[in-house]
């Protein structure tokens, strides 16, 4: 319930699909310590759950978790290249509870067609960009065609900035693969400006650089910042910050209708990370923030953004 005693309708916008087929594309990487064309080894590896091989399946178990923890809808992140087809049959076999996007490497020639497909034919929702992955800067004019399908198909893009953290090469002890060279939010300043009809999404309130986050959301009134994660960045920040603090800077920098709330949220037994949703709305009541205005953070922007095609 909100502060006024109303249902509090929570859309979370950030939850990792880590179908089967993840786990397989992983452990075909032969990467540090990993179990080669092993999925099953890499899991025992993890101590995590092994996902049901059917993502239909795994879309129930993540629609019991939505049930269990008063969640109405979830957006599902593609999580690996070329496993959009898994988040989609998630999302065809529960349409009421689930919102997909597609992840590409914007660089390449048949990245906007691969969206156009995602959306058109697979009924996914949104795209997933990884600069500091896929080493390249989002003003970058090879990028701008992929720009210019979402902004034709009416979908945001989400571009992940900052500290990343890769919940497999964590839980293995393995260093991040990341180049922190394209991990500045500034970067999307100019792609933002000569898109003002595309929405982009930064998450994790810019994962460290949360003073250039805001800065492009200034510059920039398509330019969202989402909540989810831990926000351990928190502790990298050269001074003392808490999560109740970033609230109430990016509330008065940013404003409630450009704050998507979202959790992160990866594997079983995990599952969804109730302590992540429970934190967050203790800080904003602390701060106390309208119900309105909490709303709108929970699930009214998200929804918005998705309901532009």
């Amino acid at each position: 319930m909100g502060e006024s005693g109303e249902p509090l309708t929570i859309i979370d916008s950030h939850i990792h699909f880590f179908s089967y087929r993840f786990f397989e594309e992983y452990a075909r990487w032969r990467g540090e310590g990993l179990p080669a064309h092993d999925p099953d080894g890499l899991l025992k590896q993890l101590g995590w759950e092994a996902p049901p091989k059917d993502p239909v399946a795994l879309g129930r178990r993540w629609v019991e978790e939505l049930d269990r923890n008063g969640v109405a809808k979830a957006v599902l992140l593609t999580s690996i290249m070329d496993d959009e087809d898994s988040v989609a049959a998630a999302v065809r076999a529960f349409p009421d509870r689930f919102i997909g996007y597609i992840r590409v490497d914007p660089t390449h020639r048949d990245a906007a067609a691969k969206v156009r497909r995602a959306v058109r034919e697979l009924g996914l929702h949104g795209v997933k960009l990884f600069p500091s992955m896929e080493r390249f800067h989002a003003h970058d004019e090879r990028v701008y065609p992929l720009y210019e399908e979402a902004q034709a198909l009416g979908v945001p893009i989400l571009l992940h900035y900052g500290i990343l953290q890769s919940a497999v090469r964590n839980a293995l002890g393995l260093p991040s693969r990341a180049d922190m060279r394209f991990a500045n939010p500034s970067d999307l300043q100019p792609a933002a400006r000569d898109f003002p009809k595309v929405n982009f999404i930064i998450p994790h309130f810019g994962a460290g650089y949360f003073r250039e986050a805001l800065m492009v959301c200034y510059h920039c009134p398509n330019v969202y910042l989402d909540t989810s994660g831990s926000n351990a960045w928190m502790k990298s920040a050269g001074h003392p910050l808490t999560l109740q603090e970033v609230f109430r800077l990016a509330l008065e920098a940013v404003g409630a209708d450009r704050l998507i709330f979202g959790t992160d949220s990866t594997h079983f037994p995990r599952g969804f990370r109730r302590d992540i949703l429970d934190v967050q709305r203790a800080a904003l009541r602390a701060l106390t923030v309208p119900q309105a205005d909490v709303q709108h953070i929970m699930a009214t922007n998200i929804a918005g953004l998705l309901d532009q095609r």
